[in-house]
């Protein structure tokens, strides 16, 4: 279901789980999310969902994992959810952000239980209407995502929605190839005077 945009190119991250769990104040970390860093890495599903990791002390840096930000936790607006009876279930405070999409959806787990393993993963669909709440880890979530078990379209892009398969591309192996000037996902030149000559 899910391969390497390019085969034998960087993958995967090294993630010091214990000053990570300590820094974010959970427990641990579900053992999916952590093999899918340890294989996958930080980096994007076909350029729309992306998916960040632990950095202890670089909370600044892109795609990492952090806390919705306190003045997200003041917004009327997050407040919102589809089943009006999770909002007695779920605290944004115990949301830890793992992910986003190009259309500015958050992808978070729901951190209340002691145990990682059976964090839900909550979604803020910036055009769903507010939080929903899945009960399943990280990787099911994707694996539902692009196969047939939702509905509907639990983001607000519908890039990966029954796709079947998805490219996933390590950050560092992106700016490897932005560097080179070649866009990583078309394999085009990203110099727009190119072949002007």
């Amino acid at each position: 279901m899910v391969s390497l945009l390019h085969e034998g190119g960087e993958s995967g991250d090294e993630v010091d789980w214990a000053a990570a769990a300590a820094d974010l104040d959970v427990p641990s970390f579900p053992v999916d999310y952590k093999s899918f860093v340890e294989t996958f890495g930080a980096g994007s599903f076909e350029n729309s969902l992306f998916v960040s990791i632990p950095r202890p002390g670089e909370t600044a840096a892109d795609l990492t994992v952090t806390r919705l930000p306190a003045d997200a936790l003041l917004s009327d607006a997050l407040e919102e959810w589809q089943k009006k009876t999770d909002s007695d279930l779920y605290r944004l405070e115990d949301m830890l952000v793992w992910g986003e999409t190009n259309g500015s959806d958050a992808l978070c787990w729901v951190t209340s239980n002691p145990d990682p393993n059976r964090w839900p993963v909550a979604v803020w669909a910036r055009q769903g209407g507010g939080w929903a709440v899945y009960d399943c880890g990280m990787a099911e979530f994707i694996v539902r995502l692009l196969g047939e078990d939702f509905s509907e379209c639990p983001l607000s892009v519908a890039t990966l929605w029954r796709r079947g398969e998805a490219r996933f591309l390590n950050f560092r192996e992106e700016e490897r190839f932005l560097d080179e000037g070649v866009d990583p996902w078309t394999g085009e030149s990203t110099d727009p005077f190119a072949g002007l000559d």
